[in-house]
């Protein structure tokens, strides 16, 4: 039994004519009574009562038409959603920093969902880029984020979406907040508070003062900029974070940025990975597209 079997039968049901079926069907009349017979046989039932040029269902016929309706419904509705490129659904497993989940994806998260309601989204923040390329080479996340030097390697597809400034900040009250300049060297016996040993523009950071001879020992580390700010603010220490996550507090004055007249050799940029074998859904191809306008 194929698809073209039960269209034939259900326009022979509608019609109760082999002729008009076969007209409005482009076949030969012939290939229509070929094509019912071939289903009766294959049913070991008889479908329709033949008399002369007229044919009536049989009760095991209408019985019949009731599945071979339900069939096409649910096979013209795959069809139509395969079509229906613009009605995106299904779920995006991602990965990203804490810092971006909190400053970064949530503005593009509610405008891509205006336009794809029915995609929903899996958001969980990692500890450090070995962990999370370890899940997306295992196929547990389809998409992640680093905000680190550019990320290489032969397995993933890795697109850089923008530039990202780091800034050091400091108390108010702090001799850096109204130094014209500050050099690297003025920061070696200042308390550090930083994001976790894994995260990858501290370890430019950390490269930068080892250079001078000084290992850097923050006071305390958080995986959480809200937190550390709250430590800045608290003139716990200095610390060293995007200026996304401080921009807001800048303006309000909770703390200051401190005039560093050093620039690190590496640029900071906002990358997203996906592996090179999986799948893309249209989903996640239109998300990402999503986030190139929106950062690149």
């Amino acid at each position: 039994m194929d698809t073209r079997q039960l269209k034939t039968f259900r326009t022979l049901a509608k019609n109760l004519s082999f002729s008009q079926t076969a007209e409005e069907l482009n076949y030969a009349q012939s290939s229509i009574s070929a094509q019912i017979r071939s289903l009766e046989n294959e049913l070991r039932l008889t479908l329709f009562d033949r008399l002369g040029k007229k044919v009536r269902l049989t009760d095991e016929g209408r019985s019949v038409l009731e599945y071979a309706n339900r069939f096409m419904s649910i096979e013209n509705e795959f069809i139509e959603s395969l079509k229906a490129k613009d009605d995106m659904i299904g779920e995006l497993n991602i990965y990203a920093p804490n810092s971006i989940c909190v400053y970064l994806l949530p503005a593009v998260l509610t405008q891509f969902r205006e336009q794809h309601p029915d995609v929903t989204f899996k958001l969980r923040a990692h500890l450090g880029t070995r962990q999370a390329l370890n899940e997306l080479r295992a196929g547990t996340i389809d998409l992640m984020f680093v905000m680190e030097e550019m990320f290489t390697d032969t397995d993933f597809n890795v697109t850089g979406l923008r530039a990202e400034e780091i800034v050091l900040v400091c108390h108010n009250d702090h001799p850096f907040s109204e130094a014209a300049e500050v050099s690297l060297n003025d920061l070696k016996d200042e308390k550090f508070i930083l994001t976790e040993p894994t995260c990858g523009y501290r370890a430019i950071l950390t490269r930068e003062m080892l250079a001078l001879g000084f290992k850097l020992e923050p006071v305390m580390w958080f995986d959480n900029a809200e937190a550390i700010k709250q430590c800045v603010i608290a003139n716990m220490g200095i610390s060293f974070l995007p200026k996304m996550t401080v921009e807001k507090d800048l303006e309000q004055g909770k703390f200051t940025e401190i005039n560093l007249t050093q620039k690190f050799d590496s640029q900071i940029k906002l990358q997203m990975i996906t592996h090179k074998q999986k799948w893309l859904s249209p989903a996640l191809k239109a998300f990402m597209e999503t986030l190139k306008e929106s950062y690149n």
